[in-house]
């Protein structure tokens, strides 16, 4: 039988205790270094080391805890993140494991040049890479109204033959067992993360959005991406994140394709969604940042990427965004 809400899963699914919980504390900077925090923060290896062994022994939930800054409403924010990655699969689990370090470490970059706390939960590896605790996860959220929550997946997607729904389902498990109760819908997962009422919500799905069964293969392109560490403007990061409100769906893939991974770099759409992030808060910028630029161009910069592949990645979205 196929599930269709996800809401009915918080009665009917047992909670699943997370297995690990871990705390940082990040030091302020002065105002003259308020453009170097971002890329400060990159350089720290112990962090990557203690993530890496996160990531191997199972699902960590790591909470970054700085003193709350005050938006541009006057109320304080903070970020709450569920980053779930297939880390295990014999495919593509290394390069969704360089995608789950990578979004880590952005997402408490920005949480240090923004000021505010955030709590990322991690369902990774193959012990807490499971349904219950994706669903717990999203139960346990509790934004309050001037809230930010980020939702990222990466791993195996995919859409029944007669699905109606233009965006993909979620596979938990291996994509050689039985997908039957061990899936969730993006839209499902969506919806229930709008209905908890933060301010800014953004659900994004790094997945192949085929027919159910097939996967693409692993790339060896190794040449797909030049990390750099661009100087970002903390002003445009407030805008981005403290000066707006609303809703951002988006997705790697249209229904039939793939969404591709290449190795030792991740995938195409993750990977491109963090080199615009930056793009857009970056001190290089004139025009004001904008939501609706930064999914875009990550979406196209994914279908040039992988135009080289059998299949190319093509993306989709929807947003609703508006400034504060």
């Amino acid at each position: 039988m196929k599930i269709r809400l996800l809401f009915t899963l918080f009665i009917n699914i047992a909670i699943v205790a997370f297995a690990q919980e871990g705390t940082d504390t990040l030091a302020s900077f002065s105002d003259a270094e308020q453009e170097a925090e971002y890329q400060s923060f990159y350089t720290d290896d112990e962090e990557e080391e203690v993530m890496g062994k996160a990531i191997l022994q199972g699902n960590n939930s790591g909470k970054v805890n700085v003193k709350p800054t005050e938006t541009t409403n006057g109320a304080p924010c903070k970020m709450w993140a569920i980053l779930v990655a297939d880390t295990y699969d014999q495919n593509i689990g290394e390069d969704d494991k360089y995608d789950n370090l990578a979004l880590n470490k952005e997402l408490k970059a920005i949480a240090q040049c923004l000021g505010i706390e955030v709590s990322i939960t991690n369902i990774t590896a193959n012990r807490a890479y499971d349904k219950r605790n994706l669903v717990n996860a999203i139960a346990n959220l509790r934004p309050a109204k001037n809230d930010i929550v980020f939702f990222c997946f990466n791993g195996h997607g995919f859409r029944w033959d007669d699905q109606k729904d233009m965006y993909p389902n979620i596979c938990m498990i291996g994509p050689n067992d039985d997908v039957y109760g061990h899936y969730v819908a993006t839209t499902d997962i969506y919806n229930a993360i709008k209905a908890k009422g933060a301010r800014l919500n953004v659900v994004i799905t790094d997945c192949c959005n085929s027919k159910y069964g097939e996967y693409a293969p692993r790339q060896k392109d190794n040449t797909l991406y030049s990390r750099t560490n661009t100087r970002v403007s903390k002003k445009r990061m407030q805008e981005l994140f403290l000066g707006t409100k609303g809703v951002i769906l988006a997705t790697a893939a249209k229904p039939g394709e793939y969404a591709w991974s290449f190795d030792g770099t991740g995938s195409a759409f993750t990977q491109s969604f963090i080199a615009q992030l930056r793009k857009e808060a970056s001190t290089n910028q004139t025009d004001s940042p904008n939501w609706q630029r930064l999914i875009d161009n990550a979406i196209e910069s994914a279908r040039r990427k992988t135009t080289s592949c059998e299949n190319t990645q093509h993306g989709m979205r929807y947003m609703s965004i508006t400034k504060q």
